[in-house]
């Protein structure tokens, strides 16, 4: 939870995955092709560690501006022919901002004073999220932590109301949870986990070329297969996807995206003063590298999952990294049928 408020306040401007590449794995069923689809039992559990890293890298030099620490399990409530129930159970998350220790010491002290909850979701049989099933506790407690930060974060810095109203600070933040759909695209560690579940890639390299969802080309390259995820842990039946996705956001678009941040956020008094001086910049076009690494378990249970995302803007790299390993299991009924030995660890 307290890393999803971290991650809606210092998102990336952009992002690129190989998700388009993918077509549903109900439109497809063959030799050449992986169905990434869930087969999980009632009472499935499994804990994962989740790492959030993003750094700068200019002149050589990287700086790292934040890691999180979040350790959470999956438990698989119910089990129906029509889909999943589980509930994501937080266990610890660890925030450090490098170089903000005041943020540091809000978001340990938020967490110690208002503890955290369970999100339930729901999914269909395939694996794909549908909906929270507590989604108005998540709602009125998410909204209660955001409250909870800006009082905080605004007595400590009280002269930051002037070039950072907080009325405006707080609905931008608040936007991101109008509703189950944008808080699930906010929520970067599902998103890492689920979705790709009810997609379909072909077995081997395939490289493409096409446009993002705001009319950016940009070329991927995928190589999917069968391979163990582990030699101690695995099975033959484990399977991997690997992708880059590379586009370009022309040096126009850039400099409206970065006018379009201040004027949502920055008071109007200092906002006309800000702009002027970003009239003066001398833009270049952007390059956006996504890197993405997914292992699954036979049974599509998420083992492995990493996507990076590279921003070159200007000649300044911008570095974030999403990672989910999982650290432990406990499995029902379905059983490997190229290895019968518990897979309990």
């Amino acid at each position: 939870m307290y890393r999803f408020l971290f991650t809606i306040i210092f998102a990336l401007a952009f992002s690129a995955t190989a998700e388009a590449q993918a077509v549903s794995a109900e439109q497809v069923s063959q030799d050449s092709t992986i169905n990434i689809i869930a087969y999980f039992c009632k009472n499935d559990t499994l804990e994962y560690v989740y790492h959030d890293y993003k750094a700068k890298v200019e002149n050589n030099d990287t700086t790292v501006k934040h890691h999180i620490v979040d350790q959470f399990q999956l438990i698989v409530r119910d089990s129906t022919a029509n889909g999943y129930e589980i509930e994501v159970k937080p266990l610890k998350t660890e925030v450090v901002f490098f170089n903000d220790s005041l943020m540091t010491s809000i978001f340990q002290a938020l967490q110690n004073k208002m503890g955290d909850m369970s999100t339930i979701l729901t999914t269909d049989e395939l694996g794909q999220i549908q909906h929270i099933k507590n989604w108005k506790e998540i709602k009125d407690f998410t909204r209660r932590v955001i409250k909870a930060f800006c009082d905080s974060l605004y007595a400590n810095q009280p002269q930051l109301n002037e070039i950072i109203p907080r009325t405006r600070f707080e609905s931008q933040i608040n936007m991101q949870l109008a509703n189950e759909k944008a808080y699930l695209e906010n929520s970067d560690d599902l998103q890492l986990l689920f979705l790709m579940h009810g997609k379909c890639v072909n077995i081997g390299k395939t490289d493409s070329d096409d446009t993002d969802e705001n009319g950016y080309q940009q070329h991927t390259t995928i190589v999917a297969g069968y391979e163990k995820t582990d030699e101690e842990t695995g099975f033959e039946d484990d399977f991997f996807m690997e992708a880059i996705v590379k586009k370009t956001i022309p040096k126009d678009d850039v400099k409206q995206y970065a006018i379009n941040a201040i004027n949502m956020t920055v008071a109007d008094t200092y906002a006309g003063k800000v702009n002027e001086e970003m009239d003066k910049i001398e833009y270049q076009d952007a390059t956006v590298t996504s890197y993405e690494n997914y292992e699954y378990f036979y049974n599509g249970w998420p083992c492995d999952m990493e996507h990076s995302t590279v921003v070159d803007i200007m000649g300044i790299k911008n570095i974030e990294t999403h990672r989910a390993v999982w650290t432990s299991r406990t499995w029902g009924n379905y059983t490997n049928p190229s290895d019968n030995e518990s897979p309990n660890i």
